[in-house]
């Protein structure tokens, strides 16, 4: 190691370790689920109890999130069956995702973007709160970043490299056992190889014809491809099927310039300083940011921030280039260019609410956007769960389907108060029976002597008249609001009954 290299190491070594501890502090306080990760819960607890991801009843989601349900079990096997262990393996993606961060900056242009990168990735709090969810959008984000270092690695080396092109495919393999979004990172990786490296790609497959070597990995690739594309084609034509349909352009634009216009101004003067310059290792990173801007704003249904999330690292790593190259225009004595650097990143870290400087124990997944519920699900269900105990005889109802499955246990929703186009009278998740008008509801009312229903005040997919007839005839037995203390939302959850 020589002496240059020796501090950057070691700075680098300080950054993991103060990720770890910034990701982990105040998460063993083992805060309620929000909505989807109750569902990785349920599984994970499925895998715990009959060893495979599947209810009681049969269900499954086959391989979608299949390898996080089974990080989520190994950690629950380790720390017990609670909110932190299944959380836990997001902490260690994003702790690796700083040092990819680094090897991705380093390889691209040098030490220092690699560096300040992590840097920023570390302090972020958007990267923070996202590796303290039991969601897989974290370990997407991680080899997102790994994917496009070997992609990279692999351009570079004269011959082919099919240690690189493994690597690649291993990212996309474990990304798409992650999450369908996966697949992406198949496609970001092909189509940089042949809009920006096809004299390389077409001198690699003249040099291997010889051999047949390359031609057996495309193969390879292109099957495994193949695989997750069937495994997925129910959702990936409907999501192809929304071309012309979905406009949420709008909603990233105001996430990225009202949140983080800083950062996109430096991340903006980066881009323009390397076109400027004819560097090409700016292609790479608008690929990847392209294609998903693309997804997310017309391809997906909802926009989500965490769609998104899941490129934010190339965003920093454009940024990063942006505060180098100002910095050096500002000083150009090179001893004092890094003091001014440390400068100019502990300003930035300074600044607003977008960076911690200390750990915090909270950190809300509606910081940037208000689209997560986030409701103390414990203390409902604490209530919910004694009420059923007093009352056996009891049927209980909700407006969504997989907390009370989490809280309660598989089974214990007997229906479910939504409106739904499909003729399917049973919900193949909960086991629920839909409760799609107001009629139906009322001769559930009727015919059960005792009855609770848990209303969520978000939910749009409830029938016609349902929340007013609930309102005015049932007795409210609780109302809770938020999750934590002080919160940028809040968001309603009502409990009523019959006959108790």
């Amino acid at each position: 190691m020589s002496k240059q290299s020796k501090p950057l190491i070691i700075s680098l070594i300080f950054l993991l370790v103060i990720g770890f501890v910034y990701r982990l502090y105040g998460l063993m306080a083992n805060y309620s689920f929000w909505t989807d990760e109750n569902h990785v819960a349920i599984f994970v607890r499925a895998i715990l109890e009959r060893g495979q991801p599947v209810l009681a009843h049969g269900y499954s989601t086959k391989i979608y999130q299949w390898l996080f349900y089974w990080l989520g079990a190994i950690s629950a096997k380790i720390f017990g069956l609670n909110e932190f262990a299944i959380r836990f393996p997001s902490v260690i993606f994003g702790v690796l995702t700083i040092w990819a961060v680094y090897l991705l900056g380093k390889e691209l242009f040098n030490r220092n973007v690699g560096l300040v990168s992590a840097f920023f990735t570390t302090f972020l709090n958007i990267e923070i709160l996202w590796s303290r969810q039991a969601r897989p959008y974290q370990a997407l984000q991680f080899f997102f970043v790994l994917g496009a270092w070997f992609v990279y690695k692999l351009t570079k080396e004269e011959k082919f490299n099919w240690r690189y092109f493994s690597g690649f495919l291993a990212c996309g393999i474990l990304a798409s056992l992650m999450h369908g979004l996966g697949l992406a990172l198949f496609f970001n990786g092909f189509l940089y190889l042949l809009l920006f490296c096809f004299p390389w790609f077409k001198r690699q497959i003249v040099v291997a014809r010889e051999r047949g070597l390359i031609f057996s990995w495309i193969a390879i690739s292109f099957l495994v491809f193949l695989f997750f594309v069937y495994s997925f084609r129910s959702s990936t034509f409907a999501v192809i099927s929304n071309l012309g349909e979905i406009k949420n352009l709008f909603y990233y634009r105001v996430f990225l310039w009202h949140n983080y216009s800083l950062l996109v101004f430096l991340a903006m003067v980066g881009g323009l300083c390397l076109v400027a310059r004819r560097k090409k290792e700016w292609q790479i990173l608008i690929l990847f940011i392209a294609v998903q801007g693309f997804i997310v704003s017309f391809l997906l249904g909802q926009p989500f921030v965490r769609y998104f999330y899941i490129i934010f690292p190339f965003l920093v790593l454009f940024a990063a280039v942006g505060l180098i190259e100002i910095s050096h225009q500002i000083i150009q004595t090179s001893k004092l260019r890094y003091l001014m650097l440390v400068f100019l990143a502990f300003f930035m870290v300074a600044m607003g609410n977008k960076f911690t400087l200390f750990p915090e124990r909270i950190y809300s997944v509606n910081e940037d956007m208000q689209e997560v519920p986030e409701v103390d699900y414990k203390k409902i269900y604490a209530f919910v769960g004694e009420k059923i105990k007093e009352n056996p005889e009891i049927v209980y109802v909700a407006n969504w389907n997989d907390h009370p499955i989490w809280y309660l246990g598989e089974g214990s929703l007997d229906y479910l108060l939504r409106t739904t186009s499909s003729s399917v009278e049973i919900d193949s998740f909960s086991g629920a029976q839909y409760v799609k008008t107001l009629n139906d509801f009322e001769k559930v009312v009727s015919n059960n002597p005792k009855g609770l229903i848990l209303l969520e005040s978000w939910e749009t997919e409830l029938p016609i008249g349902a929340r007013e007839y609930i309102k005015d005839n049932l007795k409210k037995e609780l109302e809770i609001d938020r999750l934590y203390p002080v919160q940028p939302r809040l968001w309603p959850v009502e409990v009523y009954s019959w006959g108790i």
